[in-house]
């Protein structure tokens, strides 16, 4: 725990004294913010959780400073501690603690407004005139993983108290009908929810329960080695391809290894992340879709969705549960996208036509190090480019191969630490690609008309609130993996 305790080290220079007899502004939101006396001046003291599933979080303050004089600048605001605390706070949804230092000694401005990627969680009014109107902003940026956001909605919790180190100073007391309560912090909107689905004969779906581990038997007529899928794998239904962001939407039968994996919350089914067949009791998907953060979901709490270009669970298709989830050993979520993969293990096999069938794996007749400007593919039913959450229908669009220097320098050297020996990067010169949701998915080759397997979506930048698709994606590269992946899979 060296970061708090760096915390506690910096609050200890800070060498801060209750100070009696003196009037302070109202504090509207004193949860979130107090004032604290620093070398015979007055400081500010902020502290907010922040969404850790977006790349880029904005936090905007104002206040009111009584006067007559324009302060020459308008203060700062700033982090009040080290890189490394900010990142273990983010990651595990600890509040971020922000110094606000004023522009004029002796005088102390009043909070009127505190928001977080553009939504208001505090909110007061100012100072009569004469008076100014001071506004301060921060960004903490940082790469984020492309699952599906959390389905329910979650409340940033509030520090109700400041660590024990920071001495509250006095304040003035205004009037309760001029205090204004906080508003809510915006919860975080919920992913589609479709509608359950039907696992047995009788007129009322339930819940599947919990699967037991494979019976394992063996068809004649379904694939058991890998030399007998590749006479299967990576053949499309004869359809015309067109060639989840900006792209052209799939129809039945087109990919027909595509998968899309549920979450059940209760009696809901809930879009999780994206996935692909590879053999009929085994789907290929990111790791970070189950363990990232305070997200741990087991496999026995996943449905898998085959055969369908649609999220509807009710559409023509099969539906399987999972009964063994199986994350790669070397999955780090701090620097996840190394070997950000996953395999689940079906309840069943399924068989084969023409909606269902596995991709191929890469193998040692394909290429390993990809030029720049190599043609790939991407799919999936995430986040699109007017901001719904997911696509009732999945969508498509090509993708432009780029080299691993090519990929560093068009990102910020904190980002590219999750560009690795065993990650591949991908771009798409009209900004599309895959979004939030679209995580697990594959980046896909078309090779002489079959298609293959080169890599599992990990990770993309993110805007406040939507995806920056004009920089690269990074991608898990199923090929670095691939002795991994055969000696795991499931036939």
């Amino acid at each position: 725990m060296c970061q708090l305790q760096l915390l506690g080290f910096l609050v200890i220079i800070l060498h801060i004294s209750f100070i009696c007899g003196q009037n302070l502004p109202y504090i509207a939101c004193p949860d979130i913010f107090d004032y604290l006396e620093y070398q015979n001046q007055y400081i500010g003291h902020l502290n907010l959780v922040l969404d850790s599933s977006l790349s880029e979080n904005v936090v905007r303050v104002e206040l009111s400073q009584p006067g007559r004089r324009t302060p020459s600048h308008p203060g700062s605001l700033n982090f009040l501690e080290s890189e490394e605390s900010l990142k273990f706070r983010l990651r595990n949804n600890e509040p971020i603690n922000y110094r606000i230092d004023f522009p004029t000694p002796g005088v102390v401005p009043k909070l009127t407004m505190v928001s977080v990627n553009g939504e208001i969680v505090c909110q007061a009014s100012q100072f009569g005139p004469p008076s100014t109107k001071l506004s301060l902003s921060r960004t903490l940026r940082s790469t984020v993983p492309l699952a599906a956001l959390p389905t329910r909605p979650q409340q940033p919790q509030w520090s109700q108290n400041p660590q024990s180190n920071w001495t509250e100073a006095p304040q003035e007391q205004e009037p309760p009908q001029r205090a204004q309560p906080p508003p809510r912090p915006r919860p975080r909107p919920r992913p589609q929810e479709v509608p359950q689905p039907q696992f047995a004969t009788s007129p009322r779906p339930v819940p599947p329960p919990l699967i037991p581990p494979v019976q394992v038997t063996r068809s004649s007529s379904r694939p058991t080695t890998i030399g007998q899928l590749r006479g299967v794998c990576g053949r499309e239904k004869t359809i015309q391809t067109p060639y989840i962001h900006h792209g052209i939407e799939v129809e039945r039968g087109q990919l027909p290894w595509m998968a899309a994996l549920f979450e059940q919350v209760g009696n809901d089914y809930n879009f999780l992340c994206g996935g692909t067949l590879i053999s009929a009791r085994t789907v290929i998907s990111a790791a970070h879709c189950f363990r990232f953060g305070s997200r741990s979901l087991p496999g026995q709490r996943t449905t898998v969705s085959l055969g369908r270009n649609t999220l509807d669970l009710f559409a023509p298709g099969a539906t399987r549960g999972v009964s063994l989830l199986l994350l790669h050993e070397e999955y780090n979520p701090n620097v996840y996208t190394d070997a950000d993969l996953a395999l689940l293990q079906l309840s069943e096999p399924v068989e084969f036509d023409d909606y269902i069938k596995p991709i191929c794996l890469w193998n040692e007749n394909f290429l390993l190090d990809l030029p720049s400007g190599y043609k790939s593919y991407v799919a999936g039913w995430g986040e699109d480019e007017k901001g719904n959450r997911n696509t009732r229908l999945a969508k498509m669009t090509d993708t432009d191969i780029i080299t691993q220097s090519e990929c560093r320098g068009n990102l910020s050297a904190e980002n590219s630490r999750f560009i690795t020996s065993h990650t591949i990067c991908a771009s798409n010169a009209q900004a599309s690609g895959p979004c939030s949701g679209d995580s697990g998915g594959g980046l896909m080759l078309q090779e002489e008309d079959i298609w293959m397997l080169r890599g599992v979506v990990s990770a993309g930048q993110r805007l406040t609130n939507r995806c920056n698709l004009t920089l690269p994606v990074i991608y898990t590269d199923v090929a670095k993996h691939i002795e991994w992946l055969l000696r795991s899979m499931w036939f």
